[in-house]
This record gives C-alpha cells, structure tokens and sequence, in this order.
C-alpha cells in the first residue's frame, strides 16, 4: 500500500507503507490537500486541516468489506496514513507559526518611555 497526501500551499508529499500482508484489497492513492484558505496559526485552523486530512484518508482507506479481514486492512491504511500525514501537517502548521513570529518581530519597536 501506497499512500502519499501532498499539503498544498507550499507542496510537500509523502508516503506510508504499512505492512506487506495488505494483499488485494491495499489502498493506493495520492491526494492533494489545500490549506492555504486556513490560518494554521489558530487552534481552529489546525483542527480544519486536522478534519480535512482525516476525512480525506477515510474516504481513500474505505474497501467497503464487512468481513474482519477487509476491516484490518482499512484500519492499517488509515493508521499508516494519519501517521504519514501528522508529520506534514506538524510542519505545516509549524512553519505558519514560525513566520508569524518572523513577521512580528520585524515590526517596529517603539522605545519605552
């Protein structure tokens, strides 16, 4: 299984392998997920980007089976890929921090009186 979700804003991808037992029924898929229209720099901004990857890897891991085998492998498609994603979205929201701490600090400081 495959699974590589690109955070588009500044665009950075990844993949997930989750173990080789995965057979038939393994998930492969690449996905886009746009962030730019959320300021990440917020608790609210974070848990959007959180729901928007969450809902995409539901989707993308869904095999439709009923059977405990079928529900294994959608478990491990969306484990390895929360895993493969919360890395990327750390960073994402990282750097959106960082430069408003960068922006800040170039404005002027005023001398106290």
């Amino acid at each position: 299984m495959r699974i590589a979700l690109a955070l588009i804003a500044s665009t950075f991808a990844f993949a997930a392998t989750p173990s080789l037992a995965a057979g038939p029924n393994a998930t492969d898929f690449d996905e886009n997920v746009k962030y730019a229209d959320i300021d990440l720099t917020t608790e609210k901004g974070v848990s959007l980007l959180d729901e928007r990857v969450k809902t995409i890897i539901r989707r993308k891991c869904a095999n439709g089976g009923r059977d405990s085998a079928s529900i294994r492998l959608e478990r491990a498609c969306r484990k390895s890929a929360f895993a493969a994603a919360e890395t990327q979205v750390r960073v994402a929201v990282s750097n959106a921090r960082a430069n408003q701490v960068r922006l800040a600090s170039k404005e002027p400081v005023a001398p106290e009186a």
